[in-house]
């Protein structure tokens, strides 16, 4: 997977009326602190998570992915994550799958042709799967711009959150939360979409709307965030990226398991 570096500036706070009820600030008793402790609470039994997200556009070198798989927790958040990724590539379909076991990363990925040609893999052999210990950019953290990450719910949290009746999400009555948060940095590495706390040269600036909509139990259900870029060096125009990700199935059995050994390798 490919790693890019841009930065996020965000301006102002977003107050957008929503069909089902009306916005309002979110309360001391009406605030995202109860989603952040249930998600906790989830942390602290280990329980687990699946997801789905798609997202599209943003600055080069950023493709349209579609991915899914699930998260198991520990108390500091995710231990370990199975990911399958399906990018738009300029040499055709893209595909990959990375497991994350604590300290332990495996994955395998190939780009695909329109004509049925592997333009490139990793590992080299089909069916293998590449080794390594974690580095920071694949591991989970309080920096990436999730809907279950509390470091980021904290952030939109202090920079003012806003409520409203979200409807029903997939048999669900929900709470939607939304608005725009400001940090100085933004980038993208394998865990995903991430803020910083520093503003890096030749990065990008912009802004970052977000939505949260979450069930009667404070858990997150459904995040969807809109960020625009505007480079900080040498012009150009503004880069728009959307995301949108679905949780299902809190608490419910996940096993996320090493490949078997003899499929390992420590070709990349």
């Amino acid at each position: 997977m490919k790693r890019m570096s841009v930065v996020l500036v965000v301006a102002g706070l977003l107050g957008v009326t929503i069909p089902g009820g009306p916005v309002h600030a979110a309360s001391a008793t009406d605030s995202l602190d109860s989603v952040v402790e249930a998600i906790e609470r989830q942390f602290a039994k280990k329980s687990s998570v699946r997801f789905s997200v798609k997202r599209r556009g943003g600055p080069p070198a950023t493709w349209d992915i579609k991915a899914s798989g699930a998260y198991r927790f520990k108390a500091s958040g995710v231990y370990a994550a199975d990911t399958t990724t399906i990018s738009q590539e300029a040499g055709g379909t893209g595909r990959s799958r990375e497991i994350s076991i604590g300290r332990a990363f495996y994955s395998q990925a190939y780009v695909r042709a329109k004509d049925g040609r592997y333009t490139w893999k990793s590992p080299s052999a089909l069916g293998k799967w590449s080794y390594g210990q974690n580095f920071p950019g694949v591991i989970w953290g309080e920096d990436l711009i999730n809907g279950i990450n509390p470091g980021f719910l904290r952030l939109g949290a202090f920079n003012t959150a806003y409520s409203a009746d979200g409807g029903t999400f997939e048999g669900v009555r929900t709470t939607v939360f939304n608005g725009v948060v400001t940090v100085p940095e933004l980038g993208e590495r394998q865990a995903g979409m991430f803020f910083g706390t520093e503003q890096e040269d030749g990065s990008w600036r912009g802004s970052i709307t977000w939505k949260l909509w979450v069930g009667p139990d404070n858990l997150p259900r459904r995040f969807h965030a809109v960020l625009r870029f505007t480079p900080t060096y040498g012009g150009g125009g503004v880069e728009t990226m959307t995301m949108n990700t679905i949780y299902r199935g809190w608490g419910s059995p996940v096993k996320i398991t090493a490949p078997p050994k003899h499929l390992i390798t420590d070709d990349w």
